[in-house]
């Protein structure tokens, strides 16, 4: 899996000297053959090999002969080596095959696929217990388990029946808060800010309404789910629920990108607007329609991107240069900056405002 941090460290890597290659390529064997993968591999390469530096592109192959062991569906492979700098991802979902060299990474691919398939948490909860799940990038591991005083069970009935009865639900109300509090620091510690949370339907609103409210706020929705459930089923019902919930938060993002940039208030939308305001640094959210790229121009002095030609930078006077893969270069800004990147599918009204907006932090 890789993390925010890792693309945080990738987006800050500039290389000065010489170009970096950067390789995402499909390796899902259950769609095609080895053979056709090396192929697509070579293929790759030979278009990059006039901009790339021949020791990245024998490193690559190299790796693919020798050392790759083709269990991932796809994988991401950095090289610069002038600086010793070698990154491999591989990755439990498909990626479009493609290669770029650059003195910046081309990390649009990766920025996709964290948004579609970013860290969540799985909760598994009942009266006794609990089960912990971390899942991102299509995978999913179990993390722990926290299991509770067990429930006595009953055969007789009368007076004492009940009694036992206040008693059993009594620790189970105390299993959950126990639980309920587990859920609490496993997020803390795991950096999750989306949850699912799979219970019974009888228990689900007691144990909703022992999380704190700010927890609350990070539950995506919830499943109804055996405690014993498998990983495979438990990652395939949540990867459900979080590919529908996705949509639905695109739909509002977007139509709430387009309200604010309309008011002027928070928000801009279109090329110019958002790298502009890119260079800033007031950029908390960049939204940008899956597979958008332009060409662009770059400020040699202060790398500034702008979507048109200009003669003078605005903000340092300096000359800019065309460069191609202008909306990876503000993916970079964003990601450095501390920002967000989202990736839009589908979507007929962010592709009337310019495939592009941003929310802006001021």
């Amino acid at each position: 899996m890789i993390t925010e941090n890792e693309l945080q460290e990738l987006a800050s890597f500039d290389s000065k000297d010489a170009p970096v290659l950067g390789l995402y390529l499909n390796t899902d064997l259950t769609q095609q053959s080895k053979e056709k993968c090396k192929l697509v591999l070579r293929d790759l390469l030979q278009r990059v090999a006039n901009s790339a530096s021949p020791n990245d592109v024998a490193k690559v192959e190299r790796f693919f002969d020798l050392e790759y062991d083709w269990q991932a569906r796809g994988v991401a492979v950095f090289s610069a080596a002038n600086v010793k700098f070698w990154r491999v991802y591989p990755l439990a979902v498909p990626v479009e095959s493609e290669a770029h060299s650059g003195d910046r990474l081309y990390l649009k691919p990766l920025t996709q696929l964290l948004d579609e398939y970013g860290r969540y948490a799985v909760v598994l909860v009942d009266r006794e217990g609990a089960r912990f799940f971390l899942a991102q990038m299509g995978q999913i591991e179990e993390k722990s388990e926290w299991v509770g005083r067990d429930l006595k069970r009953h055969k007789q009935g009368g007076f004492a029946a009940a009694r036992l009865q206040r008693h059993v639900d009594k620790q189970a109300q105390q299993n959950l808060k126990l639980a309920a509090e587990a859920t609490v620091s496993f997020c803390r510690d795991h950096r999750c800010e989306r949850i699912v949370v799979a219970c019974a339907n009888e228990t689900l609103p007691q144990f909703l309404g022992m999380l704190p409210k700010a927890v609350q706020k990070q539950v995506l929705g919830t499943l109804n789910l055996d405690m014993t459930a498998a990983p495979a089923e438990v990652m395939a019902r949540s990867a459900e629920l979080i590919q529908a919930q996705k949509r639905e938060r695109e739909l509002k993002l977007v139509a709430d990108l387009v309200t604010a940039a309309a008011k002027g208030s928070g928000a801009v939308t279109g090329l110019a607007d958002t790298f502009y305001v890119a260079h800033q640094g007031r950029i908390h959210t960049l939204v940008v329609q899956k597979g958008f790229e332009v060409d662009g121009y770059l400020c040699g002095g202060c790398n500034y991107v702008s979507a048109e030609p200009v003669r003078k930078c605005p903000f340092c006077g300096g000359q800019p240069e065309r460069i191609r893969g202008a909306v990876n270069r503000v993916i970079h800004e964003v990601i450095e900056a501390g920002g967000k990147v989202e990736t839009v599918a589908d979507s007929e009204t962010l592709a009337q405002a310019g495939h592009i907006g941003a929310i802006l932090r001021y």
